[in-house]
């Protein structure tokens, strides 16, 4: 009987991978919410988002910190230029 039970369940997790994800995130957020309160989980989600995207960039070969420092080069007034730090 056990043995039945263990393919059951394997073949539920092989077939069901999607349903899994979701079922143990929406459980994670629920918790999350319930210990921590609505908007501490939501910055935390929006930190994540923001963290992956960034992570996302780097993975593709973007130099996302160049194009930052040249942005702010360009955009800042010149009184703030002045104090830029060399790199």
């Amino acid at each position: 009987m056990w043995e039945e039970v263990k393919i059951f369940i394997s073949k539920f997790f092989a077939q069901h991978t999607n349903r899994k994800i979701g079922f143990i995130g929406g459980v994670l957020v629920g918790a999350a919410v319930w210990l921590f309160g609505f908007f501490p989980t939501l910055f935390a989600f929006f930190c994540g988002v923001i963290g992956l995207y960034i992570g996302s960039r780097f993975d593709e070969g973007d130099d996302l910190i160049d194009r930052t420092l040249k942005a702010l080069d360009k955009n800042l007034p010149e009184k703030v230029r002045q104090w830029k730090f060399k790199f």
